[in-house]
C-alpha cells in the first residue's frame, strides 16, 4: 500500500510542481517551418561569427541562452551568420532588415507573431515558430537551435497559404547540452538546489574560497549552472558564469591531452616509444629512454616540480634585470605579470634544467609536472606550422564554442571577468590577475602544458562532455572512441599507480579525503587543479561535474577547500541524488511486479 500511494504522489509531484509539464509544453510549442541544407542544429560553430537582431521585443534572455553554446559579435559588420528575432510585426523595420541582409545568411525566430514578407522568409536558411515569448519561451528557443533537444511539432494554427494548419518539419537534437532541470531526469530539483546551495555557502563562509562555478550535467542535461560569492573576500564583485578562472592542472587534460590524443590518432605519435624520438634535447641525457605513456602516467621518475623561477634572481635575491625588465622591448617580450616582462631566450633555459633535473630512484608513481613542458613542443613539430595555442583552437575549442578556453586571457577579455588568484609574496611580488598563477608557465609566457589554461565552467564542461561522448559534441567528431577510451582507463594499477594517461582516476583504495566522490565508478576520471578547481567525467552515471574557485586567493597555504573536503561534498551530493532517484525506481518497479 505504502508503494502505491508513494506512486500516486510521486507523478504529479514531478511533472506539475516541479516544472516538467511547463517546459515538456514549451519544447511542443515550436514549429520548424523551413531548414534548407539542414541548417539548424548550427554546425561548424568555428566557421560562424553570430550577430542578433530583434525586431519590436528585448531578447536578451534570447541571447544569454544562445552565448551559451558560442559567442556572439557586437559589431553586425564583423558578422558572417545573423539571427533575427520577430515579437511584432512592424512593416518600416522588416524592409530596413530586409535590405541589411541581401546576400546574408540568417536564421528567423519568429515569437507571438509573423509576417508573410516574402522576400524575408524566402532567402532565410531556417525559420522557427512559437506563439509565446515568455522567458522560458525564448531560453528554449536559443537551446533550441543549437541543438539540445528535438522536435517534430505541427501548426495549430494557419499562418499562411504555405504553412496551414498542421505542417511542421523534424529536426533531430539532443547533440549538446540542454540546460534543464533536475526534475527533467527524475532528480528532486528542491534537494540538490538546497544541498548545493549549503556546502558552497558553508565553503565561503568558512573562508575556503571567495567564490566559485559549480557545473553538474546528467547525460547531456544540464541540472545545475550556478555561481556562488565573489571575486575576493572584499565583496565587490560578484562571481558570473562567464567569468574566467585559471584552471592550473586541469589544463593537462584541457591542452595537453586533447593535443596528445589527436596526434596519437594521426599515427604522429607513438605512446609506448621514447620521448627522445620526438625531442632530441633528450637524446644525451639521462631521460632519453623514458617512454611517453611513463611520462604521462607520472611514473617516469621525474620529479614533482622544480622552482624555476628561482634561477633567475640575481646575487641578492632580487629578479635579475638580465633575465626581467618592468618595461617590454624585442628582448623582453613575454609578459608575466603587471609591468613585469621576462626575455623570450629563459623558455630555453627552463627546458635546460629539466633536462639537468636528475631522475628520482625509484620508477613508481610520483606526479610530476616536469614532462608536460616538453608536450606543447611536441604538438608544434607535427601540427603543421601552428603553435601549440593554434593547434588547440582550431582542432578543439572554437569548433566545441568553447571560446573561454584560452591562455594569457587578458588579450581577449576585460580584467574584471577574470577572477585573481594570489598575492605572490616569492615570485612577483603581487597580485596575480588574468596570468597564470604557476611560476614555471609564468616564465614560458603562459602557456605551457602543465598550467596556463582559463575558461569558464561552462566551456570547460563542453570539452569534458566531448571526452565524455567518446570523442563526439554537437554532431562533429574530435577524437576516435578507442583513443579516450585508452587513454581514460588505468593503465599502471599492478604498479599501484591509479592514473590513465594524462587523466586522474579514482583511487585504487579509497580515503576519507580527496576528490573524486566515492561513488565515482572505475570508468570515470578528470582533474584537479592546484587553484581550487575540479572537473570529473563518468560514463556509467553520465554524471559530469566543473567546479572552479580560487581558493588560493589571498594565499596558497589556505587548505580550507581541501579539509573542509568541499569539492567532495558536492560530488558525492549528486550521487546520493542518483541514488536516491534509482531505489526509487526499485521501489515503483517491485510495486508493479508485486501486483
Amino acid at each position: 500500500m505504502k508503494y502505491l500511494t508513494f506512486l500516486l504522489l510521486f507523478v504529479p509531484y514531478f511533472v506539475f510542481s516541479q516544472g516538467i509539464n511547463e517546459r515538456k509544453n514549451t519544447e511542443k510549442s515550436f514549429v520548424l517551418l523551413k531548414n534548407n541544407d539542414n541548417n539548424l542544429p548550427f554546425l561548424n560553430l568555428k566557421e560562424k561569427d553570430f550577430y542578433l537582431i530583434s525586431i519590436g521585443g528585448n531578447s536578451d534572455v534570447f541571447k544569454k541562452s544562445m552565448e551559451r553554446y558560442d559567442n556572439f559579435v557586437d559589431n553586425k559588420n564583423h558578422a558572417n551568420y545573423f539571427i533575427v528575432a520577430v515579437y511584432e510585426n512592424i512593416p518600416e523595420e522588416i524592409s530596413r532588415i530586409k535590405n541589411e541582409l541581401k546576400n546574408k545568411q540568417y536564421t528567423l525566430c519568429f515569437f507571438n507573431t509573423f509576417t508573410d514578407t516574402v522576400d524575408l522568409i524566402y532567402y532565410a536558411k531556417s525559420l522557427v515558430y512559437t506563439p509565446r515569448t515568455d522567458s522560458l519561451s525564448l531560453d528554449y528557443c536559443g537551446q533550441l537551435l543549437f541543438g539540445a533537444f528535438s522536435i517534430n511539432n505541427k501548426l495549430q494554427e494557419y499562418l499562411t497559404n504555405e504553412y496551414l494548419i498542421d505542417y511542421g518539419l523534424p529536426l533531430v537534437g539532443e547533440t549538446r547540452f540542454k540546460y534543464t532541470i533536475p526534475a527533467e531526469i527524475y532528480l528532486d530539483s528542491a534537494y540538490i538546489f538546497s544541498k548545493i546551495d549549503s556546502i558552497a555557502n558553508y565553503a565561503i563562509k568558512n573562508n575556503a574560497t571567495p567564490g566559485m562555478q559549480v557545473f553538474v550535467s546528467i547525460n547531456q542535461k544540464v541540472i545545475l549552472q550556478k555561481s556562488y560569492g565573489y571575486h575576493t573576500y572584499d565583496s565587490i564583485i560578484p562571481v558570473q558564469n562567464t567569468d574566467l578562472y585559471d584552471l592550473a592542472s586541469i589544463t593537462k587534460i584541457a591542452a595537453s591531452a586533447p593535443a596528445m590524443m589527436l596526434l596519437n590518432q594521426k599515427n604522429n605519435i607513438d605512446i609506448n616509444s621514447k620521448v627522445s624520438k620526438y625531442l632530441w634535447l633528450l637524446k644525451f641525457s639521462d631521460k632519453r629512454k623514458i617512454t611517453l605513456i611513463d611520462a604521462m602516467c607520472h611514473q617516469a621518475q621525474l620529479y614533482p616540480w622544480v622552482p624555476f623561477w628561482k634561477s633567475a634572481l640575481d646575487d641578492n635575491g632580487n629578479l635579475s634585470s638580465d633575465v626581467f625588465s618592468t618595461d617590454s622591448s624585442h628582448k623582453f617580450n613575454l609578459k608575466v605579470a603587471d609591468k613585469l616582462f621576462i626575455a623570450s631566450k629563459y623558455k630555453k633555459q627552463v627546458i635546460k634544467q629539466i633536462k639537468k633535473t636528475e631522475l628520482l630512484a625509484d620508477k613508481s608513481y610520483k606526479y610530476s609536472d616536469l614532462s608536460f613542458y616538453l608536450y606543447p613542443k611536441i604538438v608544434e613539430k607535427y601540427s603543421g606550422n601552428l603553435t601549440f595555442e593554434e593547434f588547440l583552437d582550431e582542432n578543439f575549442y572554437k569548433q566545441l564554442g568553447a571560446n573561454s578556453l584560452c591562455f594569457n586571457p587578458l588579450r581577449y577579455f576585460n580584467k574584471n571577468k577574470i577572477v585573481p588568484t594570489e598575492i605572490d609574496k616569492l615570485f612577483r611580488k603581487q597580485l596575480i590577475h588574468g596570468y597564470v598563477h604557476d611560476e614555471g608557465a609564468a616564465l614560458l609566457g603562459g602557456i605551457s602544458g602543465h598550467a596556463g589554461l582559463f575558461s569558464n565552467a561552462n566551456d570547460l564542461a563542453k570539452l569534458m562532455q566531448m571526452y565524455l561522448n567518446y570523442g563526439t559534441y554537437g554532431n562533429e567528431v574530435y577524437l576516435d572512441s578507442n583513443i579516450l577510451k585508452l587513454w581514460t582507463s588505468y593503465q599502471f594499477t599492478d604498479n599501484g599507480n591509479r592514473r590513465g594517461i594524462i587523466f586522474d582516476k579514482p583511487l585504487l583504495e579509497h580515503k576519507e579525503w580527496g576528490t573524486p566522490s566515492p561513488s565515482a565508478s572505475d570508468l570515470s576520471f578528470g582533474h584537479t587543479g592546484f587553484t581550487g578547481t575540479f572537473a570529473w567525467a563518468d560514463p556509467q552515471s553520465g554524471l559530469l561535474i566543473v567546479f572552479l574557485s580560487n581558493r588560493v586567493y589571498p594565499t596558497r597555504d589556505n587548505k580550507n577547500l581541501l579539509n573542509l573536503n568541499i569539492r567532495t561534498n558536492i560530488h558525492q551530493a549528486i550521487y546520493d541524488a542518483i541514488q536516491e532517484r534509482e531505489d526509487l525506481f526499485d521501489g515503483i518497479e517491485h510495486f508493479i511486479n508485486s501486483y
